[in-house]
């Protein structure tokens, strides 16, 4: 089911040379007066991950306690995967290279690899977090490169860089500017990374020490959990923890 949005939405668009978005720096202000947005109904509770699927039409979605999700670009389930693992996924990506599949679980803080046949779970690592606090742990990963971008939501707000081919953890960069760091996007464009704050209701474009380049409000999303981001296109697609609501969104940085 599709359902079509008009609105009227500003959005502050910034720059910053440090990790935290400074309304004094900001080169200008772009002011959208026909922003227009659509929005898909899904019907996965709790959507809390999103990567592009194994073929060009297609998304993984994932859901807290359901499951993965093969949908289309208006939101339709084709099928969900064998996969039946009770497990607390928050977030999805993939190689697309080799299809390899990854998984962050924020209940036992580990990232798992999806087997081939998609019925089981290959670890990859466990993350530890000293202060970490319960339900408050990883909420996003991206591939990129050989590398695992892994984002830990709260106390602290993390991004964690691992290297699969060594197996070993790179680099832990704390994230200043967020509320309640939600997900995170890999992009092979530029070699970025974008990063979604579903209290903020933001999205940061960033390097890959997670500095600020720019930023778009999403004010409109209740709880934005899970990104993707199609520069091609000039689109991002926003998945909706408490609706089950897919967004696609007008990139406007």
């Amino acid at each position: 089911m599709r359902i079509r949005f008009v609105v009227l939405v500003c959005f502050i668009l910034g720059t910053s040379v440090t990790c935290k978005p400074d309304k004094k720096n900001h080169k200008s202000k772009k002011e959208v007066t026909e922003k227009d947005f659509e929005v898909f109904t899904t019907g996965i509770s709790e959507f809390s991950g999103l990567c592009q699927g194994k073929t060009a039409d297609t998304f993984l979605a994932i859901s807290d306690k359901r499951g993965i999700f093969e949908i289309n670009k208006e939101g339709n389930i084709l099928r969900k995967l064998p996969l039946s693992e009770n497990i607390d996924f928050e977030a999805i990506t993939i190689n697309p290279v080799n299809n390899d599949i990854y998984l962050a679980d924020e209940g036992n803080m580990r990232i798992f690899k999806l087997s081939e046949d998609e019925r089981s779970l290959l670890p990859v690592t466990e993350i530890h977090i000293i202060g970490g606090v319960v339900n408050k742990g990883l909420e996003g990963v991206a591939y990129g490169n050989g590398v695992l971008y892994i984002v830990n939501q709260e106390s602290p707000s993390i991004l964690i860089k691992y290297e699969l081919n060594s197996g070993k953890e790179t680099d832990r960069i704390a994230i200043n500017y967020v509320q309640q760091l939600s997900d995170i996007f890999y992009d092979n464009n530029d070699n970025s990374l974008w990063i979604c704050d579903s209290k903020l209701k933001k999205v940061f474009h960033t390097d890959l020490n997670g500095i600020v380049i720019d930023y778009q409000s999403i004010d409109y999303v209740k709880k934005a959990e899970a990104i993707l981001v199609d520069r091609q296109a000039g689109i991002i697609w926003i998945g909706c923890d408490q609706t089950g609501f897919l967004y696609k969104i007008n990139l406007k940085i």
